[in-house]
């Protein structure tokens, strides 16, 4: 638990520098709340809203200070992220991811990915990537001059309005995997499909198709090494960070239902026909039911503190990581993402048990919590994360690091 939790914890040391990040991103959120039912109805991309994000320094919020960036760790850039999925989850959802992308950039240490982040930090570019492509990786293919990559490249969070497509493809001579950095805006970038969905509508989850896209030497980021070589542990941790913020959104998103929905039960929900009380805020069953709610966010809360303290530590290790510890933190996150999964569904659709039927409204807005909680826990099975999580606390099995673990 934290200070930023619904119930504050006060005993937390006080963070000067958390505090004003999330003062700012709580300024972001105030903006975004304006419009976000109209902007959701609407599904356009969100230009708008990166700028928005760009204005207030946000998108440089995690580069190192030796890059021209602010410098901060990476558990304020999850709270920032947190705390805007409150009022506008597709929005958080790309801030989240690019920040994750940020860290893999930072942990190559080539020059090549530092003159990025440099460039990250100076202009406020933002990262999107497809990630694990299961269609499999495009081809960095050597030409006269120097090379190119084709190939589809899957969909992507955020893609039509990034600066940089973080992309992994492999060598045609070598069959060696590479990271490369892409121009969003190069000539030989497609972006396909549409993304009219149920929730995170605003995520402009498109797929990227890559036609002979030119490749300077400096978009080149790393070696990542024989396309079927199992990485070392501490190789494989970035897939850590997408599954810590899948539980970390999904807390947000669910504690920014409850807000919204505590504040129309006292002033809007009217008690019930045959109520003994004057007030909907002082009926036994609607304080009885946001207090089981809070209670379960709140432990959710714990489990993200740490899970992501946990995945510091094994950064940390760096080389000397053991597939045991990876193991073991990655369970850690397993466990915040099918509690976080299972708190969040059950909060924001049982909400309106609380608020009455009235609050069903369109231009209340409270049903866009719960289609962006059941939009974003669709990302990979959760029945598979128990499967998962079953196996190593019964029979000891060390899952295999993939795309999903």
């Amino acid at each position: 638990m934290n200070e930023l939790d619904l119930i504050p914890d006060p005993s937390v040391p006080d963070d000067p520098a958390l505090r004003h990040w999330t003062g700012v991103a709580a300024e972001v959120a105030a903006k975004l709340r304006a419009d976000v039912i109209e902007r959701d109805a609407a599904n356009m991309e969100p230009h708008t809203e990166m700028a928005l994000l760009r204005e207030h320094g946000l998108l440089s919020l995690t580069v190192p200070a030796e890059f021209g960036g602010h410098g901060q760790p990476w558990r304020t850039g999850l709270q920032v992220s947190r705390l805007i999925a409150r009022t506008d989850a597709s929005v958080a959802h790309i801030l989240a991811y690019h920040y994750a992308w940020l860290r893999v950039l930072e942990y190559f240490r080539t020059p090549e990915s530092d003159g990025q982040l440099r460039e990250t930090a100076a202009r406020g570019l933002v990262w999107a990537s497809p990630g694990h492509n299961r269609a499999g990786f495009p081809k960095l293919i050597p030409v006269e001059g120097g090379q190119v990559v084709t190939g589809d490249s899957g969909f992507a969070t955020g893609a039509p309005v990034c600066d940089r497509i973080f992309t992994r493809v492999v060598h045609a001579g070598t069959g060696r995997a590479m990271a490369v950095a892409l121009d969003a805006a190069a000539e030989g970038i497609a972006y396909t499909g549409t993304w009219d969905v149920l929730g995170q509508r605003l995520t402009a989850s498109r797929e990227i198709t890559l036609t002979e896209v030119p490749v300077p030497d400096a978009a080149i980021l790393a070696d990542l090494g024989p396309l079927d070589a199992a990485p070392p542990p501490y190789q494989a941790l970035g897939v850590l960070n997408f599954q810590l913020i899948f539980g970390t959104l999904q807390l947000g998103v669910a504690e920014g239902a409850l807000l919204e929905g505590a504040e129309y039960t006292r002033t809007r929900t009217r008690p019930w026909y045959h109520s003994l009380v004057e007030k909907g805020s002082d009926e036994p069953f609607i304080l009885q039911g946001y207090g089981g709610h809070v209670a379960r966010l709140q432990a959710v809360s714990a489990l993200v503190d740490r899970a992501e303290k946990a995945l510091l530590w094994l950064y940390e290790r760096g080389e000397e990581a053991t597939p045991a510890e990876r193991a073991a933190v990655a369970e850690t996150i397993v466990s915040l993402k099918i509690s976080s999964t299972e708190a969040s569904l059950t909060a924001a659709s049982e909400l309106f048990d609380l608020t009455g039927a009235r609050s069903t409204a369109t231009d209340v807005g409270l049903g866009r919590f719960w289609r962006d909680l059941r939009t974003l826990s669709l990302h990979d099975p959760v029945a598979y994360k128990q499967h998962e999580l079953g196996r190593y606390f019964v029979n000891g099995h060390e899952p295999e690091a993939s795309g999903y673990r």
